[in-house]
C-alpha cells in the first residue's frame, strides 16, 4: 500500500499518483478515468465510453423492470 497527501489546487483537491501505481493500473497522463465510492474508499479505473453508454441505457430501463430484477435477485 502507498500513501499520498491530498492537496488543494484552486477550488479542487487533487491526489498525485506515483508512476508505479499508474503503470500497474495501466493509466497515463491526460487519460480520463471513472471514480466510484464504495467499500469505504474510492475506486479509480479507466473510463470506458461503451460501458458508460450501457449504464445509461440500464438506468433508463431499470425502473420499468425493478420488480422483476428484485425477484431474479432472490
Amino acid at each position: 500500500m502507498e500513501t499520498v497527501r491530498l492537496r488543494r489546487v484552486g477550488n479542487s483537491v487533487v491526489v498525485t499518483l506515483p508512476s508505479r501505481i499508474l503503470d500497474a493500473a495501466h493509466l497515463s497522463e491526460d487519460q480520463t478515468v471513472a471514480l466510484e465510492v464504495g467499500d469505504g474508499g474510492v475506486v479509480i479505473r479507466p473510463w470506458d465510453p461503451e460501458a458508460q453508454a450501457a449504464w445509461v441505457a440500464y438506468t433508463a430501463l431499470e425502473p420499468r423492470y425493478r420488480n422483476a430484477n428484485r425477484r431474479l435477485a432472490e
